[in-house]
């Protein structure tokens, strides 16, 4: 019986307990991008940009137009449905503190909640929890999050800022 407890808890700490950066690169970057693109993911061998102010705002997952809106912020670009959408984001931006940039950089928020730093979130994912907007790798790892979404989202955030902290993820140039 105490063996048996022993492990129940030791299978319960060890995610807890573990800060294994699991990086194929050095150094990760703090805004996950593709192609120079924040808020998007690879399909088909092509960026598919996606709008975090209709993600955010509006919660809805709406594909940008990187053509007729855009914006650089923190070595990235970031596209928009709308030139409104795009304003909003310019805004937020100015104001010092950007809210519609996802979570974590756009990484996956499970992964970090385990110390991975370079589990990437998909847009797609895309819920808004208070004032943040959080992404996960997929949908069943979005629903896994969810399930304990405060316990997973304080990890998340003590993993991302001891990374910042400690250098194991580096701010966009």
């Amino acid at each position: 019986m105490l063996l048996r407890t022993f492990i129940k808890l030791s299978l319960f700490l060890l995610p807890a307990l573990s800060l294994t950066v699991q990086a194929a690169d050095p150094v990760a970057k703090a805004i996950i991008e593709n192609n120079g693109i924040g808020f998007s993911r690879m399909e088909e061998g092509q960026v598919v940009a996606y709008d975090t102010v209709a993600a955010y705002d509006q919660h809805q997952i709406v594909i940008a137009d990187c053509r007729a809106h855009s914006v650089d912020y923190q070595g990235v670009t970031w596209c928009f449905s709308s030139a409104d959408n795009a304003k909003s984001f310019q805004d937020a931006a100015a104001s010092g503190r950007n809210h519609y940039v996802p979570f974590g950089g756009g990484h996956c928020s499970l992964g970090l909640s385990v110390g991975n730093l370079v589990a990437r979130g998909d847009p797609r994912t895309a819920v808004r929890i208070g004032n943040l907007l959080v992404l996960n790798g997929n949908f069943d790892v979005r629903t896994r999050f969810l399930m304990d979404s405060e316990r997973n989202l304080d990890l998340a955030r003590l993993r991302y800022e001891m990374a910042l902290k400690d250098g194991s993820l580096a701010p966009n140039e």
